[in-house]
């Protein structure tokens, strides 16, 4: 019954979020291309958008998964951010993913990204992108999912856990965005959590070790990664620890702790004088 809760709660959330999206901030120059399938079966957690400004210029590729306690939401929540990243000057693809609960799981959207990745990258003509400046980032429960899929890249354990054929890419650089950053921590809210989002008999399933990323020591290999949180954000202390887990690891990354916009600010209001100049430092310090 409170699954059922939830999972309604999240779907009436994705209504009230894309009507915050504010049109008048939306950039003239920045080129949308919407609801493009990676995956031919006629899914909507099997498209993507995609934006960028065209320039003749080539880009740096940025893979974005939107956030949404991996049980809702949708890539058009991110449409701002993805104007705004555009505007900086990276080919933006926003990624949709199957909505965990009742029968997909964390797992499953980690394949999900795998596949929307591989199509991305096997055919960027048009875009103006250079494939060799591949950079993620995600929001949220997306920040997990991008570090997932960054360290699919790095870890040939893992890609055989999760029965992933080699791959001739790796990422330049990783953002997260008010991240789930610690979402195993031992509470009754997360245990909730953790049940929907995960298979029955998941702590022995030898996928979830990779993602307990504080006992995973292939961490330390991530590329230069930027964690971004604020004043009212409600998982700062989530991005807090997963600083702590980089620092363990020696891993190279700066925490980027501006403003009090709340868990989505940044996502919904990248316009604002104070997240533009975030943006900006980003990217200086990942590029």
């Amino acid at each position: 019954m409170v699954d059922r809760i939830m999972k309604k709660a999240g779907e009436k959330a994705l209504e009230t979020d894309l009507a915050r999206i504010d049109p008048q901030y939306l950039l003239d120059d920045v080129t949308e291309i919407t609801d493009v399938p990676y995956l031919e079966d006629g899914r909507e957690g099997h498209t993507l958008d995609v934006y960028l400004k065209k320039d003749g210029i080539g880009k740096p590729v940025l893979i974005d998964i939107h956030g949404g306690g991996f049980i809702s939401e949708d890539k058009a929540m991110n449409r701002l951010w993805g104007h705004y990243m555009a505007k900086l000057g990276f080919v933006v693809f926003e990624l949709n993913v199957r909505l965990c609960y009742p029968d997909v799981t964390v797992f499953d959207q980690i394949t999900d990204i795998d596949a929307a990745v591989r199509y991305v990258l096997s055919d960027l003509k048009g875009y103006e992108a250079d494939k060799d400046k591949l950079f993620i980032a995600g929001h949220s429960s997306g920040g997990v999912l991008a570090v997932s899929e960054c360290l699919l890249s790095l870890d040939e354990d893992m890609r055989k856990a999760f029965d992933i054929p080699h791959r001739d890419y790796r990422y330049k650089g990783v953002i997260t965005d008010c991240g789930l950053m610690h979402y195993y921590k031992s509470s009754i809210a997360y245990w909730g959590m953790r049940n929907m989002v995960f298979p029955k008999g998941y702590k022995k399933d030898p996928r979830y070790p990779f993602l307990r990323f504080e006992s995973n020591p292939a961490i330390s290999r991530l590329p230069r990664t930027a964690l971004i949180t604020n004043r009212k954000d409600v998982l700062k202390k989530m991005t807090y620890h997963f600083d702590s887990v980089l620092e363990k690891y020696g891993v190279t990354h700066r925490l980027f702790d501006s403003g009090s916009d709340g868990h989505t600010g940044i996502i919904f209001k990248p316009y604002t004088k104070d997240n533009r100049e975030t943006l900006s430092k980003i990217k200086e310090y990942l590029i």
